[in-house]
Order: C-alpha cells, then structure tokens, then sequence
C-alpha cells in the first residue's frame, strides 16, 4: 500500500500541519457539508420549512468550488483513521457542474412536490443524503472515499425508488437493491485486488498501474450495474417509472453517470489493452442500443420508456470505453466526447423527467399542449437532431472511433448512426404516453412551481454546445471540429413512428373501419363538390329566370316600350325614304336635268 494511503497515526502529524489540512478541506467542507446539515436539520420539525425552502441551494458551493477553482485542486486529512484525499481535476469538475445544475433543479422541484405528501420527511433526507454520495464520489480521489460515498448514493436511493409504498415501488426496490448489493460488491472486491496490485488507494496510482484482467472485470461488472448495461439493466427502468419525478430526474441523469466517471477515473484507460474486456463492452453496448428500443416501445409508463431510453444511451457511452479498452491510443480523443456525452444525456434527460412532472401538473388542454411543444426540443436533443449535443456529440465520437480497432470501426459507426433511429422512436413512444397515462401529479401542486426547473435544464441542454467551449477548454476541441450530424436518423425515426402509429390505430379499430376512415376525406371532398356543382347550377337557374323578369321591370320603370315603338317607326320610315327616293329619280330624269320653275306650275284638279 502506497504510504500517502495510509494512516501514520496523530503522533506523525503536528497541530500546524493539521491546521493546514483543514484550511484546505474548507472548501470541500463547504460543499459536502451543506447537504448533510440539511439533512440532519431536515430530521428537526421546527427546521424542516426552513429546510425546504433552501434545498435547491445545496449544490451551489460544489458548483461554485467547480467553477471558481483553479484545477487541479487537491485536499488531505492523514489525521482521519484512513486518511482523505479530496480534489478536483479537470475531468472531475465538468462532472460537478452539470451534476449540480440537475441536482439544484430537481431540488426546486421536489419542494413542492413534495409539500403535502406525508413522507415528505424521509424523502427529503435521502434525496439529501443521496447527492452528497454523488457529489462526494466526484471530488474523491482515493479509493476508500470514492467507495464510501458511492455506496451512500446508491443506499440512499434506495429510499427514493421505495417512497410510495406501492406494489410497483416495492416490486422495483427490490429489484433495485438487488443489483445494488451485486454491483456493490463486486465494486468493493475489485478496488480492494486493484489497491493491492497497485500498492496505494490514490486513484491516480489505480489508474497508472496494468491491472489484472480479474481486478478490471469486477470493476466493470460494479460500474456496470450503476450504468445499466444489458444484462445488468433490469432495475433501472422500473426504478424510474416507480421513483417520483425529482427522484428520476436525478437517478437517471446524475447518479447513473457515477458509472461512468469510475470508469474514466479507476480503470487503467490509456495505459494498458483489455481487448478482451473491451469487446464484451462494446458487444455489450451495441446489443443495449438496439434491445432498449424494443423493450422501451412497449411500456405504457412515460417514466420507465425514459428508462429503456437511458440505457439505450448508456450503450453508446459503452462503445467508447470499450473502444479504450481495446486500442489505449484512442483513448485521449475518446474520453473528451465521452465527457461531452455525460453532459449532454444529463441535462436532456433531466429535462425530460422534469417535464414530465410539469406536464402532469398541467390541468388544461392548452397549457399541457403547450409543454408537449417544449418536451419536443430536449427528446430532438437527445435523438441527435444536426447541430445540438446529441448530433455534435455522436459525430465526434465517430472520429475519436477512427482511431481505434478498424475492424470494429464500421459495425461502431453503423450502430451510432442508427441509435438516433432508436432513440427517436423511444421519443415519440414518451410524447404518445404521457398524454395516454400521465404521471399523477400532487392535488395542491402549483403549475408553474414545476414548469420553471423543467424550462431551466431544456434551455441548459440546449445551450451545451455554445458554453461547451467555455467550460471544458482544453477538451473541447473534439466538439468544436465535429460536423453539425445528419438529419436522416431523426427523420427516419419519425416516419417509422408515424407508420407504427397508424398501424396500431388500424389494428385496434379493424381494416374496414380503419379503410372507411381512410378514405372518408375523399368522400367527404366528392360530396363537397359535388354540392358546389349543385349550387352553381341552381343559381344559374335562378339568375335565368331573373335576368328576364328584371329587364322588363327596368323597361317599365323607364318607359322603355313606347320608345323602342316609337324608334321602330323611324327606323321603317328611314328605310322606306331610303328605298323610293332613288326609283322616281330614274323615271323623270330630264325634270332633274330641267327643272321647273315654281312659277310655271299650275295647280289643276283631277276632276
């Protein structure tokens, strides 16, 4: 064991250095310190309003501590019975922020959501205790800490999954805290043969030493079941749709990724080839992709198809560490998209599982429209829509794949592209379900109370790629250089849905009536000319009979008849001059060329 892990006993160290150590743990103090007094003070009735009213301020000196810091920072007290070491690095800090942001959102919301339910109390305390395990985790950088506190997580959330009583709630904690206790120890077994191997608990040592193909399997096999890798899966949907909606916001977008981050932080990635251990995670991961899919399309709780989602999403993340595992030369470009992932299915499925509980808050047709509409943009997010993190995000974890095994390059790229295909299925499958079996909301809940966390993390998630840069820095260059994604995934995914849908709504009121339903807009647009052709023809009738019957009313009215008459008798008498006047011209011509003086004639009688 290296001597930085162990305990040299009080006489080793003088009150200065212990003074010194402790000046240096204020920080972290600060920010483990302020969930656990809430805790504890949660347990007091007369502080409990109090209590409440501050929970979704619990995370900020950890986020603050991440954000102000200057990285690396570390921490240590030889002085506790086996020694702490505590810091943050630059990997560690961005799991903190966005750790942090769900877990003040989710703090927001369970304040009212959980106002008048009579285990108010209990649930407090262990959401409580169950984010000083994440966040402690992540700040850990021994091996007997990080145990520690990822053992208080998972414990803690057992009280979560467990909150209502229900046969569904008992059913899933069971399930729960059986693979808990499984993934437990294989964790504890594996850090206890990696420390061994190693000769120190510091994790930095874990990760520079070649480990044992033994020691990397239980690790795997622990952080597995915390990820929900097919076959370790099986409690985290019904955990979900069983948890309240605060609870799975955080089960699913914070607590999950802890599998993660030990994985980054404790296996030997980078260092030592695990081709073995890596094609089983990348199989592994391929087969979760796909198996989630068809498993979550059929589950009529909105909560657990955001469950099935999320290990669908875990199997991507296991085809980069797989990838790592196999070629260590991938992995310095694998690991920042890795991160990036993290993030971006932490704030997108926070979002989801917060809109949930809005839209179940909701009482009015309009007004849960209207949120249907915002749940649109993190479920487009998280199918890799071009240009948000999911598309971002994919496209670079198919470059940072270039560098690994060529001949699993194809199958991987296959498998990246068509899990925007599965994920926006599993995304029109939620939409479809939580307007057919919504989650109960509290009678006395306040819409609005829950909207605003739910609009918080869904503008976060949409965000990431623009504030990435800002945060991450150094490691993210892979995100910036990657390509906006291809539509084509998200499109296909919607067409097949549309077909589905239309197929089950055949299916469920039979052919004939689905065909008659079909082509009842043909049939209605035939009779609807049809009538128009009738009217047309009816006001030509009309206008025929009318137009006659209004020109003689306007003969009448102006006298019309006794000029046309009277015209008609001109007109003949016109004609009539215009007729005869050249025929007696032609039988008298010399009186034209003589005429007679008027004179000269002399008016006789005939008689």
């Amino acid at each position: 064991m290296h001597p930085s892990a162990r305990w040299n006993g009080p006489a080793s160290l003088s009150p200065s250095s212990i003074r010194s150590n402790t000046m240096s743990l204020l920080p972290y103090i600060a920010a483990l310190g302020l969930p656990l007094g809430l805790a504890v003070l949660l347990t007091w009735a007369q502080a409990r309003s109090l209590v409440w009213r501050v929970m979704p301020f619990a995370p900020l000196s950890a986020l603050a501590l991440a954000l102000l810091g200057d990285m690396p920072m570390t921490a240590q007290a030889e002085w506790l019975i086996l020694g702490l070491h505590l810091g943050l690095d630059d990997t560690s800090r961005l799991f903190v922020i966005f750790t942090g942001l769900l877990w003040c959102a989710a703090g927001a919301t369970a304040r009212h959501w959980m106002r008048d339910d009579p285990r108010a109390t209990s649930f407090g305390v262990m959401f409580l205790m169950a984010q000083l395990g994440n966040l402690g985790l992540l700040m850990a950088q021994d091996a007997l800490s990080f145990y520690a506190f990822f053992a208080l997580m998972s414990f803690a959330s057992y009280g979560l999954v467990l909150h209502s009583r229900t046969p569904q709630a008992l059913g899933a904690a069971r399930l729960y805290i059986g693979f808990v206790v499984l993934g437990e120890l294989a964790l504890f077994a594996g850090l206890a043969l990696a420390g061994a191997q190693a000769g120190s608990f510091l994790l930095t040592d874990l990760r520079q030493t070649a480990l044992s193909d033994i020691s990397v399997a239980l690790l795997m096999i622990g952080f597995c079941v915390k990820l929900g890798i097919m076959p370790l899966h099986f409690w985290l949907p019904p955990a979900h749709g069983a948890a309240p909606v605060p609870a799975s916001a955080v089960l699913s977008g914070a607590m999950i990724k802890a599998g993660l981050f030990g994985m980054i932080t404790i296996l030997p990635l980078g260092s030592a080839a695990y081709a073995d251990h890596g094609t089983v995670l990348m199989a592994a991961g391929m087969v979760t992709i796909f198996a989630a899919l068809l498993l979550g399309v059929q589950q009529a709780n909105p909560k657990a198809v955001l469950g099935f989602s999320s290990v669908s999403q875990m199997g991507i993340l296991a085809l980069g560490l797989g990838a790592g595992l196999m070629v260590p030369q991938a992995w310095a470009a694998i690991v920042p998209v890795l991160i990036f992932l993290a993030a971006h299915h932490a704030l997108a499925k926070g979002a989801l599982f917060l809109g949930t509980g809005a839209f179940a808050a909701q009482t009015g047709r309009v007004t849960r429209l209207v949120v249907t509409l915002a749940l649109l943009f993190p479920a487009l997010v998280l199918a890799g829509l071009p240009a948000s993190s999911g598309g971002l995000g994919k496209e670079a974890l198919k470059t940072a794949l270039g560098a690994a095994s060529p001949v699993w390059l194809p199958w991987l790229t296959v498998a990246l592209s068509l899990s925007g295909v599965a994920t926006t299925l599993l995304m029109a499958r939620y939409i479809a379900m939580i307007w057919h079996n919504p989650p109960k909301a509290p009678a006395n809940l306040a819409p609005e109370a829950v909207l605003l966390p739910f609009l918080l993390v869904s503008a976060a998630s949409l965000a990431l790629p623009a504030v990435w840069g800002t945060l991450a820095q150094t490691v993210a260059a892979p995100i910036r250089l990657a390509p906006s994604g291809a539509l084509w995934p998200v499109l296909c995914g919607v067409v097949l849905a549309a077909g589905v849908a239309v197929f089950a709504h055949a299916q469920r009121i039979g052919a004939g009536v689905f065909l008659s339903q079909l082509t009842a807009p043909f049939r209605a647009f035939g009779a609807r000319a049809d009538a128009i052709v009738a009217a047309k023809r009816r006001a030509a009738r009309r206008l025929g009979h009318s137009i006659p019957k209004a020109l003689g009313e306007t003969a009448d009215q102006w006298r019309l008849g006794q000029t046309a008459i009277a015209g008609l008798i001109v007109l003949t008498l016109a004609v009539e001059l215009r007729t005869t006047l050249p025929a007696e011209t032609a039988i008298f011509p010399e009186q034209q060329q003589h005429p007679m003086p008027l004179q000269d004639l002399t008016l006789t009688p005939d008689f």
